[in-house]
């Protein structure tokens, strides 16, 4: 009697292939790639006090970490030392690559009148960016920076 049923080395042959012909694509389509920065919108905070004003200065961007060519939000909210939100701040952004030569981007947020300023910028490569913001309150100008690390 003949048997039809397939030969054990054959039936690892078949379960062989089939296991590569269901993962290739899953493995080629991750091959060259980079990895991406979550897509999630989680928000960074940096909290200060400027100087000797006892000015807090809570800033808090997002999507953080920031990404290359996606749009960044930034807020800052300006507390004088009692408590009063301080709403005739003029608070500018500047945005320098640090291992590049690259324009230093300014950005100018506008204020809701009741203590917070907005703004919205592009970072345009990845990498380590210095965000320094000026706070400038009844012509005394104050400054705070940090380094971020935009993603791809």
């Amino acid at each position: 009697m003949v048997s039809t049923a397939p030969s054990k080395h054959r039936w690892h042959h078949l379960v062989g292939v089939s296991l590569i012909v269901l993962t290739a694509p899953a493995l080629v389509a991750g091959c060259g790639q980079t990895p991406v920065a979550s897509t999630s919108h989680s928000v960074g905070t940096k909290t200060a006090v400027l100087g000797l004003s006892g000015i807090k200065m809570i800033l808090s961007y997002q999507p953080s970490p920031p990404v290359s060519l996606k749009t960044f939000h930034t807020k800052v909210n300006l507390v004088a030392s009692g408590g009063k939100p301080i709403a005739n701040a003029h608070v500018t952004m500047h945005l320098k690559m640090l291992e590049m030569d690259m324009p230093i981007q300014n950005v100018r947020l506008k204020s809701d009148g009741r203590g917070q300023y907005s703004g919205h910028s592009i970072f345009f490569m990845a990498g380590p960016w210095q965000m320094t913001t000026d706070v400038t309150v009844n012509g005394k100008t104050m400054k705070e920076s940090l380094t971020v690390h935009v993603g791809n």
